[in-house]
């Protein structure tokens, strides 16, 4: 087969190439430019991998795709953190860059047949459903099946991932053996990739002009001091409050509309559920009727025994065994079935019945 293999210029990708072209397959490296100055697929990621192709004898292809990242990714970002929410963008980069954009234009330039990730993660084909299902990668501590939620089934069948049954340990010294020396060490990608060393930095650098300050109050409305802007915070956080306090205090809940943080504390961030929208099941067609299921409210958070209770068609109640903690609008959360098999998963709208009321 002639295969596309993403490369960001990191270890992952580039043992994954060079897997499949031992494994008798014609590879072309391929890699999206979508934000100057980032730590992955910016200038110094693209030398990286084009260094990589050359050792492994493949072609390499570069696709400026910034102002689709920026239109598809970026924007729907700062809107939903502008507006008290916590998103996490990488999903999306996934669905709408990596499996859309880019594959779109490696098809307009060349035939391929596949494209392949450095991703942990495993992709089986259940003939009997004639369905694709992922599965948690082996290497427990690496699963990134979060973040291919989304994924339709015409883009699982075309994707390849051949990690998903190695530990990272073994990826690295694979990539010793095949002489890949300038990615060997290489730290993992970022999650936002694209905002650099701090969040707050990429606020005031970027986005001031549309900040302004508000109050932080307790679960009473009483006001306990002052904070830079809502995007600077998000539910569960305890650091940065500026706020001087007899007991711990943790970012509740943030109110866009009267720009307000309230705080409380500890155990006031927990919750017995949570609303759930755009779901989309990966593995099954949309069930009609409530099941067990272990949840992930946000990438690398323990999995928690649930019951999944789906209505209005994308949308679920889910109800934790166990109360959870720090239910951040935005976020993603996902299902698996006891084998590890990806569900599905959709965007918390909002925690169920939190251990706080706030004043009217």
């Amino acid at each position: 087969m002639r295969i596309a293999v993403g490369m960001s210029g990191g270890v992952d990708s580039s043992v994954a190439a060079a897997l499949l072209k031992q494994a008798g397959h014609e590879v072309v490296g391929v890699t999206m430019l979508i934000w100057e100055g980032s730590k992955c697929c910016s200038g110094d990621a693209i030398e990286d991998a084009e260094w990589v192709t050359k050792h492994l004898g493949i072609e390499h292809k570069v696709y400026n795709l910034i102002a689709e990242f920026t239109e598809e990714v970026v924007n729907p970002f700062v809107n939903s953190y502008m507006t008290g929410k916590t998103p996490n963008p990488c999903p999306t980069c996934n669905y709408k860059m990596k499996f859309h954009h880019l594959w779109n234009a490696v098809q307009k330039e060349m035939d391929v047949d596949k494209m392949a990730t450095g991703h942990y993660v495993r992709l089986l084909h259940n003939q009997a459903l004639d369905r694709y299902q992922l599965y948690r990668g082996l290497d427990r501590d690496k699963d990134q099946t979060y973040m291919f939620y989304r994924l339709s089934q015409e883009q699982l069948s075309q994707l390849i991932f051949p990690l998903g049954t190695f530990p990272k340990a073994q990826t690295r010294q694979m990539a010793r053996e095949l002489g890949l020396d300038p990615v060997i060490n290489k730290p993992d990608s970022q999650d936002l990739c694209f905002v650099g060393d701090s969040l707050n930095d990429f606020w005031r650098n970027h986005y001031q002009k549309s900040i302004s300050g508000g109050d932080i109050v307790d679960v009473d409305g009483k006001v306990l001091g002052r904070h830079e802007g809502i995007v600077h915070y998000t539910v569960g956080q305890r650091k940065g409050l500026g706020i001087a306090s007899p007991e711990p205090l943790f970012v509740l809940a943030i109110d866009a509309d009267r720009n307000q943080v309230i705080v409380g504390s500890r155990e006031q961030t927990y919750a017995t559920g949570l609303i759930a929208r755009g779901i989309n099941w990966s593995a099954i067609e949309p069930p009609d009727q409530p099941l067990e299921a272990y949840v992930r409210i946000r990438y690398r958070s323990e999995l928690v025994k649930s019951r999944i209770e789906p209505f209005d068609g994308d949308s679920a109640r889910i109800l934790f065994e166990l109360p959870q903690g720090a239910i951040s609008p935005g976020q993603i959360t996902v299902f698996y079935d006891e084998q590890d098999m990806l569900l599905g998963g959709g965007v918390i709208e909002t925690a169920l019945e939190p251990a706080y009321a706030l004043a009217d």
